[in-house]
């Protein structure tokens, strides 16, 4: 279970600095859930943004070429 430390709390490992995210055991993360030290962390999702369909009206106007007289 990840956990986001709210508080700064010691454990057997050292200090868990507020802030910082934390896999802990299922116990431990309950407990410290319940006690305010930290709450669940859940990965933040990135969307995939679609690039934009270019359509003949968002096209730039092309330069014409025509022939040159000899």
């Amino acid at each position: 279970m990840k956990i986001l430390i709210k508080k700064d709390v010691i454990s057997q490992g050292g200090w868990r600095k507020e802030g910082e995210i934390h896999d802990l055991d299922d116990k431990l993360g309950r407990h410290y859930i319940q006690k305010g030290i930290g709450v669940v962390y859940e990965t933040p999702v990135v969307k995939e943004e679609k690039a934009a369909k270019e359509t003949k009206e968002a096209k730039a106007p092309r330069k014409r070429t025509t022939k040159k007289s000899k």
